[in-house]
Parts: structure tokens; C-alpha cells; sequence
């Protein structure tokens, strides 16, 4: 069983997600928290596997939260799901803690999919989430090759010998 501890600061997203989650037969959410705060104690209560936090909730947020609850026991899996699509905020989960980032229009599949991912100690970004960091890393490219920064086209001559 896959224990869940859920941190959203709005009461319907989070009796939603309790609903779907619950509905999963290998799923249970074992603790709800509407702040950050309150997910670190949650996590230290309860010793869940997943913790699925959203980023923007009063007090410390989800990154910071995070941070505590998987430097306190590196088994628990953190699960970014928020409405920010920004990807230095996917960045900086990441770099919290989280092992998976998926966005609060996810379809129910895929929801429960990343919950199970990062369970199984998978990275799980939703489709979504990596169309942003590879546009971000493409346009990043861009402007460093434009600057004379990046890889700069080879001349035939230059090319690697065919074996």
C-alpha cells in the first residue's frame, strides 16, 4: 500500500484528491495538510512513502516543505502538483527534493501514475512540466549560440572520420 500524505491550502482540491486517490486499491492517503508547516508534521507523523504537496500554500510553501520532510527521511518521495508552470519553479523543485512534478489539470491517470512512478523512486515529470524545461533549454541554446557561446556548426572537413 502506498501511504500519501496530501498538502493543498484549498479544502476542495484537497477532499478531491483524497476521493480519487482512495478510489485506488493499492493507494491510501494516510494525513491532509493545508500548509507547509503542517505537511512536515504530517510526514513525521504518519512516515508516508509519497508526500504530494502543492507549491503556493500560506506559511512555507511546498519547496521549502520539501526540503524538511526529505532531508528528515530520504524514503519519503516528494510530488510537486501545482497550477505554476514556470520552469525555473520546476527547477527549484527539483533541486528541493521533489522527485516529480505534475500539474493540478492532470487528468486522474496521471495523477495516480506519477504517485505510483515516484513510489517505485521514478522521476516523474508530466508532459506538460518537460515540454517547459525543454523549451526553456532550446531557447537558452539559442541565445548562447547567438552569442558565439554554443556548439558552432562543423565544416565537413572537421566532421569525425566514418570507422
Amino acid at each position: 500500500m502506498i501511504r500519501v500524505v496530501l498538502a493543498d491550502d484549498h479544502d476542495l482540491v484537497r477532499l478531491g484528491i483524497t476521493a480519487v486517490l482512495s478510489e485506488q486499491p493499492d493507494i491510501s492517503v494516510c494525513g491532509v495538510a493545508a500548509t507547509g508547516e503542517d505537511a512536515v508534521a504530517q510526514a513525521q507523523e504518519q512516515s508516508p512513502d509519497v508526500v504530494l504537496l502543492d507549491l503556493t500554500m500560506p506559511g512555507a510553501g511546498g519547496l521549502a516543505a520539501a526540503a524538511e520532510i526529505v532531508a528528515a527521511d530520504h524514503a519519503v518521495r516528494a510530488l510537486i502538483l501545482t497550477g505554476h508552470t514556470d520552469p525555473e519553479l520546476i527547477r527549484a523543485a527539483f533541486a528541493a527534493g521533489a522527485t516529480g512534478y505534475v500539474f493540478k489539470d492532470a487528468d486522474v491517470g496521471q495523477l495516480v501514475e506519477a504517485v505510483r512512478a515516484v513510489h517505485r523512486g521514478e522521476v516523474w515529470l508530466s508532459p506538460e512540466a518537460a515540454g517547459a524545461l525543454a523549451g526553456e533549454l532550446r531557447d537558452r541554446t539559442r541565445r548562447s549560440t547567438r552569442r558565439g557561446h554554443g556548439l558552432r556548426r562543423r565544416a565537413p572537413r572537421e566532421q569525425l572520420p566514418r570507422p
